[in-house]
Order: structure tokens, then sequence, then C-alpha cells
């Protein structure tokens, strides 16, 4: 079933919110109005009885009213107030106002024990009366007497006060409902204006965002969340296409040349050294294809979050020393020189040993091949407070300072001359930054002494 809107719906909860205000105290106002009135009916039924005691008197052998005249100074019998004396044996003594009638009289219960005090009972007439009696003595003579007074008017108030809480309830309710319609349909404007421009921001529209007011209420704070997550989706969607963009190219360069050397190699009989050599340079292209999608499957891997870093006490120190222990056949053949003679302390760190030696490779394979030969590739431990940090200076070109975050993006490397800066598939140190980050660590891009880059890997101490 679909719910009502949600501007229904609040204009629903405001009303809601006046009819349960509303009704208990409309509730407690009546009761309170009810009791007030009968309290008020019981101090003149008291003082209604004060008067009877004072002008009951017995005398010809009966008892009798001391004034003959209808109407006394303090009581005025009549259809809304009368008096009754009664024998204790219940036989009618004397009747004051309407129940000198003896048709009335007749209908009337005499008292007993129990109704002593004050009483709301219903006349055979069918009329709703208030009485206190009393058991007192006039004269020698031991009576009850009645004194009572009409509900009538109590109750006429009463069913007036309902009625008009009842038209005011429903009144109060529905000017409720569309204030809150109305109220909710203004605050929910700035909502209905986001979702219009919100359906029409696709993936070819990233750039538009919604419209944020000046108030900085939770709606506009809603609209710049929007506006940050649309920003992070345009920014994601751009790497996506510049990486495939990339991908498309270094995967493209080397079947190129798979097929150039090919299509040269069946352009015309060749003797058997001739093919070998076109077989070889193919398995040199294959090899770089295969190393580019090695690479990307771990970067995936690792980004997927299905390899989750094991972290472990190693020794940063050790794992660089075995790395440099194991590329020194490529730093012969480069003429390159790699001291590690600044590694001779221990530097205990928690880290996922393949990523940390993976890292180390890369930048230190890196710092080889842009090295100028006869010159030295330099691991070293830097002291610092709290962290165990690895650094790695080559004697290369260097990286500008301007270029120094994007050379750890994907596929990206620096224009520059000379065959060594088109080496590699500019994957190496996004794996870097990647590894190091995943075990806490941070990456830092600087210039060595000789002018060439120095990479500093830091780790929390263990």
């Amino acid at each position: 079933m679909r719910q009502p809107q949600l501007r229904t719906r609040l204009a629903l909860w405001f009303s809601a919110s006046v009819l349960i205000i509303l009704a208990p105290f409309l509730t407690w106002i009546g009761l309170m109005q009810g009791q007030t009135t009968q309290s008020l009916l019981d101090h003149h039924l008291g003082e209604d009885l004060e008067v009877a005691s004072e002008f009951l008197v017995e005398r010809q052998g009966g008892i009798q009213w001391r004034s003959d005249a209808a109407a006394d100074l303090g009581y005025d019998a009549g259809s809304n107030r009368w008096v009754e004396v009664y024998a204790l044996n219940g036989r009618g003594l004397f009747f004051r106002g309407l129940p000198s009638q003896p048709a009335i009289r007749n209908s009337l219960a005499p008292p007993t024990a129990k109704d002593d005090g004050f009483r709301s009972f219903r006349t055979p007439a069918g009329a709703y009366v208030r009485a206190l009696t009393r058991r007192q003595r006039v004269g020698t003579t031991d009576v009850w007497v009645r004194v009572v007074r009409t509900e009538d008017g109590l109750r006429a108030d009463l069913r007036r006060l309902t009625v008009t809480f009842g038209l005011l309830v429903p009144l109060a309710v529905l000017i409720a409902s569309l204030a809150g319609y109305i109220i909710s349909g203004r605050m929910l404007s700035p909502l209905a204006r986001m979702t219009r421009r919100a359906r029409a921001i696709s993936a070819d529209r990233l750039s538009d965002r919604l419209p944020v007011g000046k108030s900085g209420d939770e709606l506009d704070s809603m609209a710049e969340v929007f506006n940050q997550t649309f920003a992070r989706l345009e920014a994601s969607f751009g790497r996506l296409r510049q990486f495939t963009a990339d991908v498309s190219h270094q995967l493209r360069t080397p079947l190129t040349a798979i097929r150039s050397v090919g299509e040269v190699g069946l352009s015309e009989p060749r003797d058997a050294a001739a093919y070998q050599e076109i077989i070889g340079s193919m398995l040199e292209e294959a090899d770089r294809l295969a190393r580019v999608v090695d690479t990307l499957l771990t970067l995936s891997r690792w980004e997927s979050g299905r390899v989750q870093p094991a972290h472990e006490r190693v020794d940063l120190a050790a794992v660089a020393r075995e790395v440099a222990a194991q590329l020194l056949v490529l730093a012969e053949e480069r003429g390159v020189e790699v001291d590690v003679s600044g590694l001779s302390v221990s530097m205990p760190i928690m880290a996922d040993p393949v990523m940390l030696r993976q890292a180390i490779i890369n930048v230190v394979d890196n710092a080889i091949k842009f090295t100028r030969p006869g010159t030295r590739v330099t691991l070293f431990a830097v002291v610092a407070e709290g962290t165990q940090q690895l650094g790695i200076d080559d004697s290369g070109p260097g990286i500008p300072v301007a270029e120094r975050d994007r050379v750890l993006e994907r596929f990206y490397r620096i224009a520059g001359t000379g065959d060594d800066q088109q080496v590699g598939s500019g994957l190496g140190l996004a794996i870097v930054q990647w590894a190091v980050s995943a075990n806490r660590g941070t990456l830092t891009l600087t210039a060595s002494p000789s002018g060439g880059a120095r990479v500093v890997m830091a780790f929390p101490r263990a």
C-alpha cells in the first residue's frame, strides 16, 4: 500500500498533535466545570437546609413553616427547589414548594438512613434533582428534613459546554490540518526543487548541482552533502574515463607492436635467426603486456577489499636489505651501486609483508631505472619519534614539485627526454601509495641531495 506524501503525513501528524493536546485539556475543563457547579449547588443546598431549620416549627401538633408567605427572605420555594419533612417512620409531615401538590408528593420516596447527605436522583416525572437529607429535631420531634434543588441548569450548562467543545475540536483539527498542509508545503518546497534538479542530473550532467539556499538549515545542509557527493561522483567518473583511456593506450601499445612485428615477419621469407629475433621481440611485448595486466589485477584486488592487509611484526630494514639484494643484478646491468649501509638498525613495524615488499621493490626498481650509470641508489633509515621511516635516494632527474602528487596516479608519467622516461607503465608508484596507506603509513616525495628523487615511507613504530 502506497503511503501518502510527506506533506500530507506532516499535516496529519500536526492535526493529531492538536487533537492529542486539545482532547485531554477540554475534557479536564468539562470535568472541572461540572465539579465546580456541583460544589456550588451543594453549597446552596447547605444554605437551604440552614434556612429550613430556622423556619420549621412545631405548632398545633404538627410541623409547619414559620411564615405563611410562599416567598420568604432567603428562601423562595418553587419548581426549582423545595423542602420535605418526614417522620422517622417515613410518614410525610410537611412539604413546601412543588411537593405540596399531592400527585408529586405521592411520587417521592421518603428518605431513609442511607439517604443521609447529598444525593442526586431522577424524579418519576423525569427531572434530575440533587438533595441534601439530614436528621434534625423540630421542637420535640425528630424528623428527616430534605431540601432539594433541580439539576436542570447544571446539566444544561454541561450540554452547552459539550456541544461547544464538540464543535470546537473538529474545527480546530481542520484548521490545524490546513495550516499544517500549507506550512509543510512551504517548508518542503526547497526539497521539491532539489528533487526536480536531481532527476535532471545524469552521468552526462554530473557537473550540475542542487540549489542551496542561504538559510543554513537542514535542507541546505542536505543539498550541500548531495553536491559534495555529485562532485565526488564527477571526479570518480573522470578518473574512470581517464583510467579507461590509459588502460586502452597501455594495452594498445604492446598489441600494436606484436602485430607490427608479426606482419613484418610474414612480409617475406626469412632465415631461422631472423624468425627467432622476431619471436623474441613479440615475447618481450607480450611480457610487457602481461606485467601491465598483472599490476592492474593486483591493484584491483587490493582496492576491492577482497585482500585485507595481514598485519605482522616485520623488520622494515631487513625487508629493504632483502629487496636490495634481489635487485642487485638489475643494478649491476645499469652500472648503478646500491648502498644499504644506512640500514644497520632494527626497524620493527606492523605491516603486511607481501604489500610492504612490493612497495619497496617498486621504489627501488624505479630508483635503479632512473639513476645515471656510475652513481648510486641509497637506502637509509630516518630517525623520527613514534615512526619507522625508510628513505630511498636516487641520482636521476628528480620529480618536479608540481608533479609530485600526480606521479602517484595510475598511468601518469612525467614527460621528459630520454628513453628511460618511457620505461614502465606508470603504475608502480600507484601501488606503492596504496600499499603504504593500507598499512597505516605515509609516503613522501622530495628531492635527494644529488638532485634526484627521495622517497620516504613512514610507518607507526611497532
